[in-house]
């Protein structure tokens, strides 16, 4: 039983994706061959669907990368119940791509510095930044309310995906 799930098993072939273009369109390519050995388990009401191996019960997400074109694409997920990913799909990669890199550019151009002084939001105990009265957190949540900042994309952030 060994030799037949490591000749036919090849998650382990495929790591966790970089968030970045290249990588991310690498693996929209690869996901054919990849979902040769998976049994699909679940369909979201979000497009996304849940995969496990049929000989490691790794567990994967196929979702449509929007920005590449709508292309599916497939990424390993942590264990979780099928009736838990039916109400949140985790976070794509590929929005998490879009996301950071929104983020990062806003952040190379404005640098955020904590001061002495405490963010006015009730119940919040982080310092507030330089020439404001929030701390970062809550100053990002208030650029993301007005669109100036883009929202967190939908759905369960885990590692390595996250900002």
């Amino acid at each position: 039983m060994t030799k037949q799930l490591h000749k036919t098993c090849t998650c382990e072939n495929y790591s966790d994706l970089e968030l970045s273009r290249d990588v991310i369109s690498k693996r929209i390519k690869e996901s054919k061959k990849i979902k040769k050995h998976l049994e699909i388990k679940s369909k979201s009401n979000k497009g996304h669907h849940l995969y496990q191996c049929k000989f490691c019960n790794q567990l994967w997400q196929l979702s449509s990368a929007w920005n590449w074109g709508e292309k599916d694409y497939l990424f390993k997920i942590p264990k979780t119940e099928i009736k838990e990913w039916n109400k949140n799909p985790f976070v794509s990669p590929a929005d998490m791509t879009m996301f950071a890199a929104s983020m990062n550019l806003y952040f190379e151009r404005h640098k955020l510095v904590a001061s002495e002084n405490f963010c006015r939001r009730d119940n919040c105990e982080r310092k507030a930044i330089l020439k404001d009265v929030l701390c970062k957190n809550h100053f990002i949540e208030s650029l993301q309310n007005i669109g100036t900042l883009p929202k967190y994309p939908e759905g369960k952030i885990f590692d390595p995906y996250t900002f």
